[in-house]
């Protein structure tokens, strides 16, 4: 049997394309490849096939886990949304729950931030005018003298709200704040291109919470709840890529 050059060109591109399969995991949308992080890799199909009607990202990026942990990702899925709890799981664990990292969420319905968040806005005892890094004007919401604090400022399309200890001590509200402007860099935007919200709540708790909402077309938010470091959540948003539209079965 005569082989066409064309034809031996055209396996020889598909055994490398399979080989290649073996150590990364790529989505093809409009001829742009996309890679995806590791730990997404298996759910990324599923998630395609189990949604329908608006963009699905993922990141490209997660902070290695602690010690020799690794990431443990439970999906859920409706026709319209989805939910992907991130756990972290002892190097021997097969079932069970691990140490909960985060959720991210696709199509969320109500982008209303934490309900303290208005706790602090409507029953601060005191309310002023701040000047944050970069020269950005904020609001310090205080509730008492020796209580939680939070600030809150606007750069374009973008909101932040900071809460955490007084700021007589050395990991404090305005601590917080500055090191997260400090992280967004000198456009004040946590994401370029898209409208969100980011709250950075630092209570009292074992683990901090960054709470970052964002707009990816005119009518879908997504959310990512992190509990670590608020340097790492806004890193994973800024490593979303679109990996296609969801089809429904």
């Amino acid at each position: 049997m005569k082989i066409t050059t064309s034809f031996a060109i055209t396996i020889i591109f598909i055994v490398i394309l399979i080989s290649s399969m073996g150590t990364k995991a790529f989505m093809v949308e409009g001829g742009t490849i996309t890679k995806i992080a590791t730990p997404f890799r298996p759910i990324s199909g599923k998630l395609l096939l189990e949604t329908s009607n608006f963009p699905v990202y993922l990141p490209s990026y997660l902070p290695p886990p602690y010690q020799e942990n690794k990431w443990h990702l439970n999906l859920e899925t409706s026709k319209n949304r989805f939910t992907i709890e991130i756990d972290q799981w002892t190097p021997d664990q097969r079932t069970d729950t691990g140490t909960y990292a985060g959720t991210l969420s696709g199509n969320i319905e109500n982008p209303l931030g934490p309900p303290i968040v208005e706790q602090f806005i409507n029953e601060n005892k005191e309310v002023k005018t701040i000047t944050l890094p970069n020269g950005i004007e904020g609001k310090e919401y205080i509730m008492d003298l020796d209580a939680y604090r939070a600030i809150s400022w606007e750069i374009g399309q973008w909101s932040y709200f900071v809460a955490a200890r007084p700021n007589n001590k050395e990991d404090s509200t305005r601590n917080y704040a500055s090191e997260i402007i400090k992280t967004i860099g000198v456009n004040g935007l946590a994401l370029s291109g898209s409208p969100g919200k980011l709250y950075f709540l630092y209570l009292g708790a074992n683990h901090p919470t960054t709470e970052i909402f964002w707009k990816v077309n005119d009518s879908v938010w997504y959310l990512l709840d992190w509990r670590d470091n608020p340097g790492d959540a806004i890193k994973i948003l800024r490593c979303m890529k679109s990996i296609g539209v969801g089809g429904s079965k």
